[in-house]
């Protein structure tokens, strides 16, 4: 009886299909029952990509194209969608009917792309406060979703050195990237990459580097030397302010009482980057007889530049 009411179907629907003129001939290439794409490649969603019109006639193509309809994993094709990979059926109904069905494997080959955005730069002693791995890379892949894996650098602040952070990233097909990119942890000396201020003691000069550039430099008057020393080492901008009156006491054992515009401390509350109005010059052998209490003295508009430009945290180094 199962038999008999199958080869009924069948009958019906051929009788059907052959009511359904003309007959569909198939381009060449979909003559087969399965193909495969690549993950990204347009799955052909037009009868006119299945179907050779060449030997019809306007009218029979017309009737055609009203009578046909592509199914994708059974639901309408959308015009220049893209599949997801895995298997999949796209299928031919013509006058209602199937007329013809597909299996497409869509494989995805492309491994995710891995960008490194960036480096980060510090020096010995001064743990940058934005070690984001995330933030280092920029991962891309082409089915628009995977995992990416990082491991974070163990890095030693008190030695200079390069120490790796390697992103992993895997995509649902299995496809890997990996690539690394640095923390690198380097000696306090002028030119360095990075953003930080550098004191030459020496030169009695100071640059403000931003990126490795130099975004301003000028004279300075650093501690008198001897007695007053400006600290040397490695520090950063603990926080700045405007308008303030520095108070101590001379070697004398007399007060003073110095107004300042821009305090940019950097050790304590004793130690800053200032202007110092009360000069009239800058640089030179100043510090060696007339030098400050030990905080960096600045020309007044160059004081006010640098405020303006620097972040707490900046590394400031003295050397």
């Amino acid at each position: 009886m199962k038999v008999f009411a199958a080869a009924l179907l069948m009958s019906a629907t051929a009788l059907l299909l052959s009511a359904c003129n003309p007959v569909l001939a198939l381009n060449p290439r979909y003559s087969y029952t399965s193909f495969s794409l690549d993950l990204g490649d347009k799955v052909p969603h037009s009868i006119e990509e299945y179907v050779d019109f060449d030997a019809m006639s306007k009218e029979d193509a017309a009737f055609v194209k009203d009578n046909t309809e592509i199914l994708y994993d059974g639901e309408p094709a959308e015009k220049g969608f893209s599949a997801e990979p895995g298997n999949h059926s796209v299928t031919i109904m013509y006058c209602g009917h199937q007329y013809r069905s597909y299996k497409i494997e869509i494989t995805d080959k492309e491994a995710p792309v891995i960008k490194v955005n960036r480096n980060i730069y510090t020096f010995m002693g001064i743990p940058p406060e934005d070690v984001d791995p995330e933030s280092m890379f920029e991962v891309t892949d082409n089915s628009g979703e995977c995992d990416v894996d990082i491991s974070k650098a163990e890095v030693d602040y008190t030695k200079a050195g390069k120490y790796p952070v390697t992103a992993v990233a895997t995509d649902e097909s299995g496809n890997r990237s990996e690539a690394k990119a640095y923390v690198i942890v380097q000696e306090p000396e002028y030119g360095a990459v990075g953003t930080y201020v550098f004191v030459s003691i020496p030169k009695q000069h100071l640059t403000y580097f931003v990126d490795g550039k130099v975004a301003l430099d000028c004279p300075v008057v650093t501690g008198n030397a001897g007695n007053h020393n400006t600290p040397r080492g490695t520090f950063y901008l603990i926080y700045k302010s405007r308008n303030l009156v520095l108070r101590g006491s001379n070697d004398d054992g007399s007060k003073y009482n110095s107004y300042v515009n821009y305090w940019m401390d950097f050790l304590g509350t004793s130690f800053g980057l200032h202007d110092a109005t009360w000069r009239s010059t800058f640089g030179g052998d100043i510090y060696k007889g007339n030098g400050s209490h030990g905080c960096v003295n600045m020309p007044l508009a160059s004081a006010g530049e640098l405020y303006e430009m620097l972040e707490p945290g900046t590394p400031i180094l003295i050397y």
